[in-house]
């Protein structure tokens, strides 16, 4: 290690840095841009080494590869030495964060995530009306191509590369989708990516998608009004928890009672379960569901036998007041 180098007292200390190991954990952020004398400042004020002189003259005597140290957040523990903490910033050693989304949600609620992890320009970017076409989507907002899944990132890491790598992810299970599409669907890969975020709201049942899939391709065939409550409810700018009639003849673009066809753009960031669902909906004549109270729904191929089970299921139902769910006659 060069302890020739260093005479008398002086060598005397440097062995004794070396040695020294740290009695508490240390959670250290190594800028990028950093200088070897400025890390080592950084990393004396953070109480992870003793002395900032003698780790620069770690450094050298370490080599011509000591300089290249890996700016990135590090997680250093008990025991751990000077020459260890070196060793693993030359390696890159940074602590990797993991963080979920969960599907269904929608830009909204994903920019509340990201700013919780410490990205606090998420919602300026997710406005941003040049940024799809700068990942490669084409779309007018990136709502629907953010994949939820669990990511991992280290500190560092900047909102684009994250965004880029979940529209890549849902760009990639679309497009597989779309080319093993079911014969019968008429849809663009962007009109199934709305069907898939429509379908996701509309259930947590995996069993269901593909049946509810198919109610919505038949009720589309057939010109008939979508009327998802889903989408009424992202087109309110301050939705309370209660859908009123008023909220249902509102001629906002999402609302799926008052337009024909599909809303304009995704509702929230379908899964791939869902969006396999949208390319692939069961054979059946059915127009209609209703929810039953039970987290599943019940379905009907016409309005008389729809309306039985309205009002069987939710007549006196609190949770259903004031829901028409695909209730409305072609």
């Amino acid at each position: 290690m060069g302890l020739l180098l260093l005479a008398g007292g002086a060598g005397l200390v440097y062995v004794r840095f070396l040695d020294s190991a740290l009695t508490e954990p240390r959670r250290v952020m190594i800028e990028k841009g950093w200088g070897v004398p400025q890390i080592a400042r950084h990393l004396e004020s953070r109480s992870a080494i003793p002395s900032a002189f003698w780790f620069v003259w770690l450094v050298r005597l370490d080599g011509p590869d000591g300089a290249r140290l890996h700016a990135g957040e590090y997680q250093f523990e008990i025991g751990e030495t000077p020459p260890v903490l070196l060793n693993r910033m030359k390696r890159g050693d940074v602590v990797r964060h993991r963080f979920t989304f969960p599907e269904g949600l929608n830009l909204r609620e994903i920019a509340a995530r990201l700013r919780s992890q410490g990205w606090e320009e998420a919602d300026q970017r997710l406005a941003d009306p040049g940024l799809p076409a700068k990942l490669g989507v084409q779309a007018p907002s990136l709502e629907g191509w953010l994949f939820p899944e669990t990511y991992q990132f280290v500190r560092g890491d900047s909102l684009e590369e994250l965004l880029t790598r979940m529209t890549r992810m849902t760009r990639k299970i679309l497009d597989r989708e779309w080319a093993q599409r079911a014969p019968e669907v008429n849809l663009t890969p962007l009109e199934s990516l709305i069907l898939a975020s429509i379908i996701e709201k509309e259930t947590g049942q995996a069993q269901e998608r593909t049946r509810i899939s198919a109610v919505f391709h038949n009720r589309l065939r057939r010109q008939m009004r979508l009327e998802s409550d889903p989408t009424v409810i992202y087109g309110l700018p301050d939705f309370n928890g209660d859908i009123t009639h008023r909220d249902l003849t509102n001629p906002t673009p999402f609302n799926t009672y008052v337009i024909r066809g599909l809303p304009p753009t995704p509702i929230c960031n379908p899964g791939a379960a869902s969006i396999h669902a949208a390319l692939h909906p069961d054979q059946t004549e059915e127009l209609y569901f209703v929810a039953s109270g039970d987290g599943f729904h019940q379905f009907s191929k016409s309005y008389a036998e729809h309306r039985a089970k309205v009002n069987r299921y939710q007549r006196g139902n609190r949770e259903g007041a004031g829901r028409r769910e695909n209730d409305g006659r072609p």
